[in-house]
């Protein structure tokens, strides 16, 4: 029966390198889907630019319509192929107000992470199925 307990140790190593690979798109889904539902629509002003291998990496800060300046603005990185603008752009953006550090630029009726759903559900659950299954077949093995 020591078979069993190989299978699970397998199963378990599968399960925990499916959560990891999907550990990326998990966080995007979680944080920017806030938006998505509870958006207010605003602007954002890009503070820096970078170029990066797949494409650039750009820097905003949300200017909150009616909020007093402050010293350090809510901000937000968004990577991308095209640049929108120099430095100083101010473009549109969703946030969501009750932590404007989640934003994206654009315009609330284009926010879509429904795509998202099926890869993150897809990956991230069948992961922690196929370590759960290999948690139980050890049990199992060390048992019997």
């Amino acid at each position: 029966m020591g078979n069993i307990a190989g299978v699970g140790f397998v199963l378990m190593g599968i399960g925990a390198l499916l959560c990891f690979a999907n550990s990326g798109g998990f966080v995007k889904f979680m944080k920017l889907r806030n938006p998505e539902r509870h958006g207010v629509a605003g602007e954002a002003v890009s503070d820096l630019q970078e170029w990066i291998s797949s494409g650039h990496r750009v820097y905003y800060h949300i200017r909150i319509p009616g909020a007093p300046p402050q010293d350090a603005p809510p901000h937000f990185i968004e990577v991308g192929p095209e640049l929108r603008g120099p430095t100083g752009t101010i473009v549109s953006a969703v946030y969501d107000a009750r932590n404007p550090k989640r934003a994206r630029t654009g315009l609330r009726k284009d926010l879509d992470f429904e795509k998202e759903w099926p890869v993150v559900l897809l990956l991230g659950g069948g992961g922690l199925v196929l370590f759960g299954v290999g948690v139980l077949l050890c049990v199992i093995g060390a048992v019997v």
